[in-house]
């Protein structure tokens, strides 16, 4: 057994009396995070190990533990998992490196930790942590998923948004990282469909390999094989020198394809026997190579119609979309404006060297109010303009683009429908979301596949209805 474990007793500071119960086998490191805590308000216990912290937690009532995950004997995930399984209530926060992806997915699906600390740690976080955590309502109702916000926030640093939506989305990504299943992103221009490819990849078993990214639509057909699949010198001209392609430089990381739904037919083919075999053969070469690539792709259209149109094959298809993932449009989460508009005003304003306060409230209605046809990429270009243009300390409607202007500050309220009408138009949208994937669709709403299929028959609709002219059933060739 370490050092005996001391109590300290900071209630009588004012504070609110929770009760947290530090972890670490270095008594040092035990009082460093007790320093750092003493301001707050809380009673602080200590443990030397998870034998220790367990005997703690059957005297006492506990509110959070803080554990290091690297101690002698119990690992700091394991400690955790039990408490999880015990104490279900008691807050769980575990001090290490997000380096070791596996100790971040035992981290987050066996002991449900709340936060990860990184070493070194730093003093304000983990007041900010403890402050977050400790003070909620012990009412209050906590996340049923695999994330909590905050580790959204931790993994996904490059994602802004707390929305419902944003919320499904990365806790798919999470899922979808831990496979090496293709997956295909789906999403209108501007939603950020590469930055959940380089998620997908970041919290994956590749992060520390090779990440690439390439738009189907910006190469020629050859100029696009080439690039796969590299080539050999004087196949084309051009072609001086011997050159890989992405598909061999990713080898065991990942490679992004965008646009995917513009590749032409013979490279769609080049495509389909490259995930069936993983062999990669140069352009104007004769030998081929396995590699261990995760292929990601996405698309702004709708890939099952350009298959009933004969413009996308259906084998690449399926190959393709073994996992979707559907990002939302901007106006579909509109409650994630105003955190993006202050995140990219931050972001431009460091780029600028310019010093502003924030966004007005008469701007930022108007900012919710954009229908934002250009999504998040629309959003950003607009708060650089502004940043730009802006010569007061805050940003105002003057300093925002005249579409934005010329429209109400607010929706016009709607006019009163009947219940029919609005149910429609409910499950309407909501196909529209999932890309008319009618079991996604069927698990958003939360009524069976069946009675989905029987709500549309009543509405007199078979499909989705800007491609009922020309659509055959997925399986033919039009």
């Amino acid at each position: 057994m370490n050092e005996r474990a001391e109590t300290i007793d900071y209630r009588r500071c004012g504070g609110s009396g929770n009760t947290v119960l530090l972890v670490d086998d270095e008594p040092l490191v035990r009082r460093a995070l007790a320093r750092a805590l003493h301001r707050h308000g809380v009673q602080i216990l200590e443990a030397g190990d998870a034998d220790e912290a367990m005997a703690r937690l059957e005297k006492n009532s506990i509110d959070l533990v803080i554990a290091d995950h690297r101690m002698p004997g119990t690992a700091g995930v394991d400690l955790l998992a039990g408490i999880r399984e015990r104490w279900p209530k008691v807050e769980r926060v575990l001090i290490t490196g997000l380096d070791d992806s596996q100790v971040a997915r035992d981290a987050i699906n066996r002991a449900g930790i709340s936060y990860f600390l990184s070493k070194p740690w730093d003093a304000d976080a983990i007041a900010h942590v403890v402050q977050e955590l400790v003070r909620r309502n012990p009412h209050e109702h906590k996340p049923t998923s695999v994330l909590t916000r905050p580790l959204w926030r931790q993994l996904f640093p490059g994602i802004v948004g707390e929305s419902k939506a944003m919320q499904e989305l990365l806790e798919l990504v999470w899922k979808v990282a831990e496979t090496d299943s293709t997956a295909l992103v789906t999403g209108e221009t501007g939603t950020g469909k590469e930055l959940i490819g380089r998620a997908i990849h970041q919290a994956s078993r590749r992060k520390d390999k090779v990440f690439c990214a390439v738009n189907s639509a910006a190469f020629p057909e050859t100029l696009l094989e080439s690039e796969l699949f590299g080539h050999r010198r004087g196949a084309f001209t051009g072609a001086s020198a011997n050159s890989k392609g992405l598909f061999e430089c990713a080898d065991n990381g990942t490679v992004f394809l965008d646009e995917v739904a513009e590749m032409p037919a013979s490279m769609q083919a080049k495509l389909l026997r490259f995930l069936q075999t993983g062999e990669v053969r140069p352009v104007g070469g004769e030998n081929t190579r396995y590699v261990d690539v995760r292929l990601v792709t996405a698309t702004n259209k709708d890939l099952e119609a350009e298959v009933r149109t004969g413009s996308f094959r259906e084998d690449l298809y399926y190959r393709l979309a073994v996992i979707p993932i559907h990002v939302p449009a901007l106006r579909d989460r509109a409650e994630d404006i105003p955190l993006l508009a202050g995140h990219f005003l931050e972001r431009m304003c460091e780029k600028a060297g310019r010093d502003l306060a924030e966004i007005n409230d008469s701007a930022m209605q108007r900012l919710i109010a954009h229908r934002w046809p250009g999504n998040v990429r629309e959003l950003e270009n607009v708060i650089e303009r502004a940043v730009a243009l802006c010569r007061s300390s805050w940003i105002t409607p003057e300093d925002l683009p005249r579409q934005l202007l010329e429209q109400p500050a607010e929706p016009a309220p709607e006019a009163i429908q009947s219940l029919p009408g609005v149910e429609r138009k409910h499950i309407l949208e909501t196909l529209d979301r999932v890309g008319w994937n009618r079991k996604q669709a069927a698990a958003l709403l939360q009524i069976s596949t069946t009675t989905l299929w029987r709500r549309l028959k009543e509405f007199g609709i078979d499909g989705d209805p800007r491609y009922q002219s020309s659509r055959a059933p997925l399986g033919t060739r039009a």
